[in-house]
């Protein structure tokens, strides 16, 4: 670091001497001396010391504090006073000029020494705090949110461009000004939000966000913000004002009242949708009891009249056509049957279901039994452990004896046809199995047995329509779950199943 250059201002030639001797000996450079404060300020113009010694008394009409006065206005140079009258009056009228230090005359090496390292220190000092205080400035005014700053009186002490432009408030009207009056910051009602806020950061010491606040410009107009509040500490720990950081909310607001006419128009039309459907089901379901009912009645009549031909007039009928009229019985059977198979099928998704917990092994048992009463069948049901479930017992009922019907269908044929079943669980479902040991199926075509009226098998080996996997699928689905089914040919068929595990109330229920 180079030596400072000082400027001595002294009357006395021989004072003068003596000291720029000093300076010189404690390392400082002198780059001049002068007696008058014409000389003084044509000096400084063309050369700017560091430090400017002034003693009081000087020649010409100027004193030494007025031409110091006249260099503050001028310039920013640091002025330390020589002065051999150390009296009240005169220490006032200096001490109006800031000076950085004085020096009583006579002095000697020692207290010039101080004195001048005093003043420079000083000097060092304030220009690194103003350092410091640009780049703060420079880096608040850079940043893309709106910042007010507040002294200790709570007056506007900075505002950054953003916040200029937000509020309204230029700087030069701004500052100085009280804080609510450049910012009044409010709720939706127009309750102020800042005063509360304010006292609540001075009393705890942190910080505060604002939500759903508006700030009211100097227009007038109100302008939706996000805000937050932070105390301002001086070294000692006390709040000497509030920093205030917000950024314009206008378009989240837009978007967020975009969202919710959105929604409300989504509703409606989920309302008019909803509405619709209902009323399609309805026309639906009546449609689907009118057909049944038109088909039935066409049935019943050819069902009765080769009754009748069978009973009245079988004896003029050869063995052919006994076997014709029986073809034509049995058909109109299987298209009374496939009629309530489609009602039964249609009613699935259109019945209310309940959502209780189920006892599985009861529903199982139970279905066993409808499915075996008046069946001519050897065949034996293993029953493993079967965990708790969730869902609608008769829907579900259904779906065990229609997979229970079909492992006794297509196990028929055998001398000892076993069906099994059983459940395992995990954390999200439980999953039941059937089992058959039957006739099994090609795997290639295992997808299609859960379409309507999807058979393998013609109704001459087997009898029914293909509706059963149709409907345990529906089942199934409105309780989120899903089937699938597994085999081989001649090696039987596995059916699997699951259900979600139950939640809410009915968890503690499983779990027992």
């Amino acid at each position: 670091m180079s030596a400072a250059t000082i400027l001595v201002v002294e009357d006395e030639s021989l004072i003068a001497a003596d000291i720029e001797l000093r300076l010189k000996q404690l390392g400082y450079n002198v780059c001049g001396i002068v007696d008058n404060a014409v000389d003084v300020l044509d000096f400084v113009s063309v050369i700017r010391p560091d430090l400017i010694l002034m003693d009081i008394h000087i020649k010409g009409d100027l004193s030494g504090i007025d031409t110091s006065r006249r260099l503050r206005e001028r310039y920013d140079i640091p002025i330390v006073f020589m002065t051999a009258h150390a009296d009240t009056a005169t220490l006032s009228d200096a001490a109006a000029t800031e000076p950085y230090g004085y020096i009583v005359k006579p002095f000697d090496k020692r207290a010039l020494a101080a004195g001048v390292e005093t003043a420079l220190a000083r000097r060092r000092a304030e220009a690194s705090l103003a350092k410091m205080e640009h780049w703060l400035a420079t880096t608040l005014g850079s940043i893309g949110d709106a910042v007010l700053a507040t002294d200790a009186e709570y007056r506007i002490a900075f505002i950054n461009r953003v916040a200029e432009q937000l509020s309204g408030w230029s700087k030069e009207d701004a500052l100085g000004r009280p804080l609510r009056s450049v910012a009044q910051i409010v709720d939706e009602s127009g309750e102020d939000l800042l005063r509360a806020r304010i006292e609540s950061v001075i009393v705890d010491g942190m910080s505060l966000n604002l939500e759903d606040a508006f700030l009211i410009r100097r227009d007038g107009t109100r302008l939706p913000i996000d805000d937050s509040v932070a105390p301002i500490r001086d070294d000692a720990g006390i709040v000497a004002g509030v920093v205030i950081a917000f950024r314009d909310n206008t378009e989240r607001h837009r978007l967020e009242q975009q969202l919710r006419d959105l929604n409300s128009e989504l509703e409606r039309r989920v309302k008019v949708r909803t509405t619709e459907l209902e009323a399609a089901n309805q026309e639906l379901e009546a449609f689907s009891h009118s057909i049944a009912h038109d088909l039935r009645a066409p049935l019943r009549a050819i069902n009765a009249f080769s009754t009748r031909l069978a009973q009245d007039h079988s004896c003029q009928l050869d063995d052919e056509g006994r076997r014709l009229l029986g073809v034509v019985t049995s058909r109109t059977q299987q298209m009374s049957s496939m009629i309530d198979d489609y009602l039964r099928l249609s009613q699935v998704g259109r019945a209310p279901a309940q959502k209780v917990p189920l006892d599985m092994a009861a529903l199982a048992r139970n279905a066993w039994a409808t499915v075996t009463a008046g069946e001519p069948t050897n065949a034996v049901l293993e029953m493993g452990r079967l965990p708790l479930a969730f869902g609608d017992p008769k829907l579900i009922e259904q779906v065990w004896a229609n997979l229970l019907s079909n492992s006794v269908k297509f196990s028929r044929h055998l001398a000892h046809p076993l069906i099994r079943i059983g459940g395992t669980e995990d954390e999200r479902a439980v999953t039941f199995v059937v089992e058959d040991n039957g006739i099994g199926l090609d795997p290639a075509h295992a997808s299609k047995l859960f379409n309507m009226f999807e058979r393998l098998h013609p109704t001459t080996e087997l009898e029914g329509n293909g509706v059963g996997l149709a409907i345990v699928r529906r089942i199934l689905n409105r309780h989120d779950g899903e089937v699938k089914i597994e085999g081989q040919p001649g090696k039987g068929v596995t059916v699997t199943f699951w259900l979600p595990k139950p939640t809410g109330a009915f968890a503690g229920l499983h779990a027992l």
